[in-house]
This record gives structure tokens, sequence and C-alpha cells, in this order.
């Protein structure tokens, strides 16, 4: 739950021409703005906004990872995995896909927004996940995990593989292998 019924919440505008109609609400006090966005077809969190001061970085981002993820699992939002974040002003924005038989399935992208001075959620967006979440009819990979390193450099010092579903620009999910890995101390991450 983001909000209960004493914020102060006014209607502010009905979002017609876009992928997924919704209701706006804002509230607007002189210490923070929020704006809660919410379907038009079954009532879901589609975006919130917090903004605030946020003083100083008393989380690290461990803490802010766990503190969204149980944010996560608390709304609805299962088997959810954690993928990259950045950090900006003392906020992490933590991004997670959903993970159906140890596939991660990018399409279904939440982002979670966490201060690092108390962990308060400051933000979600969930578009990704409420667009084209559903359980898949996932295939068996045409190539072993042994085939598809040998496609890749030798030199990439691999840390981590799983099994991924990256949306392609044509609407279309493919099944890859995913390699992490360092080169020449960057990071990087492979598809095959």
């Amino acid at each position: 739950q983001l909000l209960d019924s004493r914020d102060g919440l006014v209607f502010e505008s009905l979002s017609e021409n876009t992928s997924i109609p919704s209701y706006t609400f804002v509230r607007d006090n002189d210490d923070e703005q929020v704006s809660i966005s919410v379907t038009k077809k079954g009532g879901h969190v589609l975006s919130y906004l917090k903004n605030r001061a946020v003083n100083g970085e008393q989380l690290d981002i461990t803490e802010a990872t766990q503190k969204a993820a149980q944010f996560l699992q608390k709304n609805g939002f299962y088997s959810m995995q954690d993928s990259y974040y950045e950090k900006s002003g003392g906020i992490a924005t933590i991004n997670f896909a959903y993970v159906q038989d140890n596939v991660t399935c990018y399409s279904d992208l939440v982002k979670v927004r966490v201060a690092l001075d108390d962990g308060d959620i400051l933000g979600l967006e969930t578009k990704g996940y409420l667009m084209n979440h559903s359980e898949r009819e996932l295939s068996t990979p045409a190539l072993t995990i042994e085939e598809a390193r040998a496609k890749i450099s030798t030199s990439l010092d691999v840390k981590a593989t799983k099994l991924a579903l990256v949306p392609k620009d044509s609407m279309r999910e493919v099944l890859c292998y995913e390699f992490t890995g360092a080169f020449n101390d960057r990071n990087f991450i492979i598809y095959v």
C-alpha cells in the first residue's frame, strides 16, 4: 500500500490516448509532492512518484534492494528478480524482472525508487509488467550452455550465466543465454 485515505489526493486527469488509459491523482504539500496513476481497467497502479528531500544515504544498495523486493512481494508482484540499478541524489532506482522457471523475462519490468535515507518507497513504474506479463510457453534452448559460451570471447571473465527472455523491437521475445562478465576492467552483458 502506497497511500491511505487520509493522504488528501485529488483527481488531476484522465489519460485515454495512451497504451494504458489511466486516472492520475496528486497531492502537493510544502515538503513533498505525490502523483499516482491508476489504470482505468482493473485499477492497477501504473506509476507512483513521491518527490521529497532525501537526507543523506543510510542504506546501501543491498538494503535498498531488499526494501524494494519486500514492497513488491507485499503488493502482489511475485517471483521478481532485481536486475540492475541506478543511484542519483540519494535515491536508488532498482529494476526488477519476472522470473518463470529460472528464466528472467525482461519484458515484465517493474522499477522501484527507494530513498537511501530511510528506505521509503519514492516511486513505482509498472507499465512493462502490465503490458507484457503472462505465463509463457518456454521452449528448451537449442544450444547447450557450453555451445553458447563457445560463441563469445575467451577473454571475457564470465561471472554469471542465466537464461533470459529478451524483447526485440519486433515485439517478439527471444530466449537467450545471458553472460555477465568483465574484460579490461569493464563490465559486460552478452546475450547469445
